[in-house]
């Protein structure tokens, strides 16, 4: 027998599969439905431990009773068994017992839907995917951000979801479920964090070549801190600084960039293309989570984005590596 079909056999396929899966469980970095840090997230948890169970009850029973019965009623000679037909009892078992099984599954569902659906939420916000990057506004403090923001712990959030383009999923592992979000509909998600920290979420529906690198973070923070960041962002951004950053700025308006960026407080920087610039260096990442927000990189992105994330829409400009620089200057300094 050759080694290629050895390891072809069911038991070493699922031995396979089983340490794929177990590899891929204990990577630290992978944000885990198993590991909720919101009440939403913790009820989808438990919903799909209850399924499970029941799955792997009825897994368990079917291979028993199926196991039983070979051994139980084994011939080994060729000719062809009894043939029974008819037996009412063991029908309607085998209808009925299904049949409760899925009302009992439809009951937990929509039990589970209507907690995750109807709370009565504490704040509001609207969040836009785009190709391929996060627009996230606080109505009621009236700004905006990209592809990260803050929300404060132990109170309900209801986000707003929409898309400017193509279909997008709005999906946090470790907060709640996915929902999709379709241009020219508006639907809604949820979520209470529980505990403070740094979440990741990412774009759940297949939306172009840069899908992969649609992500955004989500601080969860204690409400001072979330108040002190909200008042931070209110404001408009810094002046220039320095010969550098103001050469800076003034290439960031001879350029173009106003056009596509908005920076509140600088005259011909309204654009509304691409993400709000206005506190940009106070973000950890760049590029919907593509790249961390280190001067280098920030360069490097300015320079070349086609090269850093393929098929996005920020153009490249013909600036020489003294203006990245100037530009850099300009742009560290919007806290």
């Amino acid at each position: 027998m050759r080694l290629g079909s050895r390891l072809t056999r069911p038991p070493v396929a699922l031995g396979l599969l089983l340490g794929i899966l177990l590899t891929a469980s204990g990577c630290e970095d992978a944000p885990s439905i198993l590991q909720p840090r919101a009440n939403e997230a913790a009820e989808i948890r438990n919903l799909a431990i209850i399924l499970l169970a029941i799955c792997g009850a009825i897994f368990l029973i079917v291979q028993a009773w199926l196991i039983y019965n070979i051994v139980r009623y084994r011939r080994r000679s060729a000719e062809e068994p009894v043939q029974d037909h008819g037996d009412i009892r063991m029908e309607l078992t085998w209808t009925v017992i299904p049949i409760l099984i899925v009302i009992v599954i439809f009951i937990l569902t929509v039990n589970y839907m209507d907690v995750l659906t109807n709370p009565p939420s504490n704040m509001e916000i609207d969040v836009t995917g785009r190709q391929w990057w996060w627009e996230i506004s606080y109505p009621a403090a009236d700004f905006s951000t990209a592809n990260e923001f803050y929300v404060p712990i132990d109170e309900t959030v209801r986000a707003r979801l929409e898309a400017a383009d193509v279909i997008h999923s709005f999906w946090m592992p470790q907060i709640g479920g996915k929902t999709d979000m379709i241009p020219g509909h508006t639907n809604q998600s949820t979520f209470t964090i529980t505990q403070e920290g740094e979440y990741l979420g990412e774009c759940g529906e297949f939306c172009g070549v840069q899908h992969a690198h649609m992500r955004f973070l989500i601080f969860a923070v204690d409400a001072a801190a979330f108040s002190q960041w909200v008042e931070q962002q209110q404001q408009p951004a810094a002046a220039a600084e320095g010969e550098q950053a103001q050469a800076g700025e003034a290439l960031f308006l001879s350029a173009g960039c106003g056009g596509c960026h908005t920076v509140r407080g600088l005259e011909g920087a309204a654009g509304l293309a691409g993400p709000d610039l206005t506190h940009v260096a106070g973000r950890t990442s760049l590029a919907a989570v593509t790249l961390d927000n280190t001067p280098e990189n920030l360069a490097r992105w300015i320079d070349k984005p086609q090269a850093v994330k393929p098929g996005n829409l920020m153009p490249e400009v013909a600036v020489s590596v003294d203006e990245i620089q100037a530009l850099v200057a300009y742009l560290e300094g919007l806290e």
